[in-house]
C-alpha cells in the first residue's frame, strides 16, 4: 500500500501540466531545485519514469508546435527515436509517416527517418536501398547529402549486413564520385570490404577516388555540417533577392550578404563571390561598393584582405554623406565582429576626430572612440570624442538616417 501511495502521490504532484511547464530542462533536472525536492525521496524506478514522462512531453510538445517543415520532420524523428524502446510500434508509425507523406519526405531532414527504416527487419514498411538512393539523389544541399550517407552507413552498421550489401549501398559514390575529403570514410570502407571479398576492381576504384579527393584538398567544413536549418532558408532568400535585383547597388547588397553568409561554411563559394564583387566593373562602381570591402577589413582568412589604411582610402573617395556614414559604420561593425583590440579600433576611428562632423548619426562611432580610448587610458582622445557627443546633445544636428530637411542646408 505504501508503494502505491508513493507512486500515486508522485503522479498527482508531478502532473502532466507541471511537467509540460517545467520540462525538467529537457530531462536533465537540477537536483537542488524544486524538481529535486519533489522527487529525491522517490524510488529510483519512479524517478526514472517521471523523467521519461517529462522528456516525452517536452519532445511531443516541440513536435506539435513546430511550424516549418524541416523543423517538424526533425522533431518527429527525435520523438520517434526517443520512444522506440517503450513504444516501438508508435515509433515505427511516426517514421513511416515521414517516408510516405509527400509533404514530409521532401524535407531536408527526412533522410533520418528513411535511414532508420533502411532494410529494417522490424518495421511494417522498410525502405529499400533503391528508395534510399532515390531520396539522396533528391537532396539539394551538399551537407544534407553527406549526412544522409552517414545515416545510411550507421544503419547498415547497426544491422551488421554482409560486405556485398555495403558495396551495393555505396555503388552510387563510385559511379558519381564526390570531390570532398569528408567522403574518405566511405571510400575507405568500400576499399576494405571489396578487398576482403576479392572485388579488387572496386577496391582500386575507391582508392583512386580517395587519392583524387586528397589531391584536390576540398572538404565540407564542420561549420557547414553543423549549420542550423535556418541557414539554408536565409541562403535561399538571399539567392532569390539576388535574382530579383535590378540595380548594381541591389546586386552588391545581396552578393555581399551571400559572400559573408557562406564564409567559414563554404569558403570556396565565399571567395568566388568576393572576387565577383571586387572584379566586376559594374559592381566596383556602385554607390555601396564599400560593402564587400568592409567585410574584408582585417579578415585574415581571405586573400582579398583589406588593411585599415586601404579602407580609409576607400572612405576618402565617397562623396554621398549617407553612404559615407554607412561605410564608417560597416567598418566598425566588421572590427567588432572580429573582436578587435582597443588600439585597432582607435586606429580605425580616430580620423573622425579631425573632421567636421555635422550629423548626430555618428554619435555611436564617437562613443566607441571614448570606450576604447578610456581602455587605453588615452584621456586626450576620449576628451575630443566626448566634445562631439556634448555638441550632439546641446546643438541641433541633422540626421542622415531620418532624412532631416536641415541636411541640405549644411
Amino acid at each position: 500500500m505504501t508503494a502505491v501511495f508513493v507512486v500515486s502521490l508522485a503522479g498527482y504532484v508531478l502532473s502532466d501540466a507541471v511537467l509540460q511547464q517545467n520540462t525538467l530542462q529537457q530531462a536533465k533536472p537540477n537536483r537542488d531545485g524544486e524538481y529535486g525536492q519533489l522527487v529525491n525521496w522517490l524510488p529510483k524506478s519512479a524517478k526514472l519514469a517521471i523523467e521519461y514522462r517529462a522528456k516525452y512531453l517536452f519532445l511531443q510538445n516541440r513536435m506539435n508546435r513546430a511550424r516549418k517543415m524541416d523543423q517538424k520532420v526533425d522533431a518527429i524523428f527525435t520523438f520517434a527515436d526517443y520512444i522506440k524502446a517503450k513504444d516501438p510500434v508508435g515509433s515505427d508509425t511516426m517514421l513511416i509517416s515521414v517516408v510516405t507523406d509527400p509533404q514530409y519526405n521532401g524535407s531536408r531532414r527526412a533522410y533520418k527517418s528513411f535511414a532508420r527504416l533502411l532494410l529494417s527487419k522490424t518495421s511494417k514498411r522498410p525502405v529499400t536501398m533503391e528508395e534510399y538512393h532515390k531520396h539522396i539523389a533528391g537532396l539539394r544541399w551538399e551537407e544534407d547529402i553527406f549526412d544522409a550517407w552517414v545515416a545510411g552507413q550507421t544503419q547498415l552498421n547497426a544491422l551488421r549486413v554482409p560486405d556485398p550489401v555495403y558495396l551495393k549501398f555505396f555503388a552510387p559514390l563510385l559511379e558519381h564520385p564526390k570531390p570532398y575529403t569528408n567522403y574518405d570514410r566511405f571510400y575507405n570502407d568500400v576499399e576494405r570490404r571489396a578487398k576482403k571479398i576479392g572485388e579488387n576492381a572496386i577496391a582500386a576504384k575507391a582508392a583512386q577516388i580517395k587519392a583524387a579527393n586528397r589531391a584536390g584538398r576540398r572538404s565540407l567544413s564542420q561549420n557547414l555540417l553543423r549549420a542550423p536549418l535556418e541557414y539554408r532558408e536565409r541562403y535561399s532568400e538571399a539567392q532569390e533577392g539576388l535574382a530579383a535585383a535590378k540595380t548594381p547597388e541591389e546586386k552588391v547588397s545581396w552578393l555581399t550578404s551571400l559572400a559573408t553568409m557562406t564564409r567559414d561554411k563554404d569558403d570556396a563559394e565565399s571567395n568566388r563571390l568576393f572576387d565577383q564583387l571586387l572584379d566586376t566593373p559594374e559592381l566596383k562602381n556602385a554607390k555601396n561598393a564599400y560593402m564587400p570591402l568592409s567585410r574584408l577589413l582585417l579578415y585574415n582568412r581571405s586573400k582579398r584582405k583589406i588593411s585599415i589604411p586601404q579602407y580609409h582610402a576607400v572612405l576618402e573617395k565617397i562623396q554621398d554623406p549617407m553612404q559615407l556614414y554607412m561605410a564608417w559604420e560597416a567598418g566598425m561593425q566588421q572590427l567588432m565582429s572580429l573582436k578587435a583590440k582597443p588600439k585597432t579600433m582607435l586606429e580605425y576611428l580616430s580620423p573622425l576626430l579631425d573632421r567636421e562632423i555635422k550629423y548626430q548619426d555618428y554619435a555611436g562611432l564617437f562613443r566607441e572612440i571614448v570606450k576604447n580610448a578610456e581602455a587605453l587610458k588615452d584621456t586626450a582622445t576620449a576628451a575630443k570624442a566626448n566634445a562631439f557627443l556634448t555638441k550632439v546633445q546641446e546643438t541641433f544636428m541633422p540626421s542622415l538616417m531620418m532624412g532631416d530637411e536641415a541636411l541640405g542646408n549644411e
